[in-house]
C-alpha cells in the first residue's frame, strides 16, 4: 500500500511538471536578418533582430505554430532597400505565411510595454503571390503595408499596432475574416486600391475604423465596424455596402467633400 501511495505521488508531481510552461529567452533563439540570398523556411521559434528582405523572385515560407519575435530598434538600416528606420520585414518577392486556427503564426516585439510601437511590420511592394492566413502581428506601425501588392489574407488579426492595414499604389488584397482592434487605426485605403474585404471585424479603435480615400475603388460586405472613434470615413456621395454593420461607434460615419483628401 505504501509502494502505490509513494507511485501516485510521482505521478502527480510528474504530471504537474509536464504542464509548466516553458519560458523561452527570445535572445537565445536562432535570429534571422538582412536580404535573404536564396528561398527561406521558418519553422520554429526566432528571433528577428534587425530588418529582413526577401527580394523579387524570393520566397519566405513560415511554418504554421511559428513565432519571429522582434528585436525593436529606431536606427536600422538607412539602405534605400528599405522603407522604416524600425525593425521591419520587407517582401519584394512572395511571402507564404500560412498558418492554422490551431497553430497560428505570430510576430510579436520583444518589450515590456505592452502598448508600445515598437517595430515597423510586414510590409508587401510590387510583391507577388503572397498568402497570409492565421497571423498575429502585433505592436507594429503598421501590421500590414501593401504597396502595388495583392495578397490573399485569410484570419489576420493586428493588435495594439498604430495602424492595421494600409493600402496604396493599386493594391488588391482579398482579406476575410480578420480582425484589426485595439489599436490608433484600423484600415486605410489610398492611391486606387481596389481591397476585397469580407467577414472581418474592425473594433476597439482610438481613431478612425476605416477610411477610404476618395480614389479607393474597394469592396466591403459582410464586416463589423464597431466601438471605434469613427466608424467609417468616406467621400460624399459613396454609397456604403449595407451588408456591413457600423454601429457603436462615437460617429458612425464621417464624410469627407471634393477638399478634402
Amino acid at each position: 500500500m505504501r509502494k502505490l501511495f509513494v507511485l501516485s505521488i510521482l505521478l502527480v508531481l510528474f504530471g504537474c511538471a509536464g504542464h509548466q510552461p516553458v519560458i523561452v529567452d527570445p535572445l537565445e533563439l536562432p535570429q534571422i536578418s538582412g536580404t535573404i540570398p536564396s528561398d527561406l523556411v521558418l519553422d520554429g521559434q526566432y528571433l528577428l533582430a534587425a530588418d529582413l528582405q526577401v527580394p523579387t523572385g524570393l520566397i519566405l515560407t513560415i511554418k504554421p505554430g511559428t513565432t519571429v519575435y522582434v528585436q525593436p530598434s529606431d536606427s536600422t538600416k538607412i539602405d534605400p532597400e528599405f522603407l522604416s528606420r524600425e525593425t521591419e520585414v520587407l517582401i519584394r518577392g512572395t511571402l507564404n505565411a500560412v498558418g492554422t486556427e490551431a497553430q497560428p503564426i505570430v510576430f510579436k516585439p520583444i518589450g515590456e510595454d505592452r502598448d508600445a510601437i515598437l517595430w515597423s511590420g510586414l510590409q508587401l511592394v510590387d510583391s507577388v503571390g503572397s498568402e497570409l492566413a492565421h497571423l498575429r502581428i502585433e505592436q507594429a506601425e503598421a501590421g500590414l503595408l501593401c504597396l502595388n501588392s495583392s495578397p490573399n489574407v485569410l484570419s489576420l488579426q493586428v493588435q495594439r499596432s498604430r495602424y492595421g492595414i494600409l493600402l496604396q499604389q493599386q493594391s488588391a488584397p482579398q482579406i476575410r475574416d480578420s480582425l484589426l482592434t485595439s489599436g490608433e487605426a484600423g484600415l486605410f485605403c489610398w492611391d486606387q486600391s481596389a481591397p476585397q474585404v469580407r467577414n472581418s471585424r474592425i473594433v476597439h479603435l482610438q481613431e478612425e475604423g476605416l477610411y477610404l480615400g476618395r480614389d479607393c475603388r474597394g469592396a466591403f460586405s459582410g464586416n463589423l465596424i464597431g466601438e471605434n472613434d469613427r466608424g467609417v470615413i468616406l467621400p460624399a456621395g459613396v454609397v456604403f455596402d449595407e451588408s456591413n454593420h457600423v454601429a457603436g461607434n462615437r460617429l458612425d460615419f464621417v464624410r469627407y467633400g471634393q477638399e478634402a483628401n
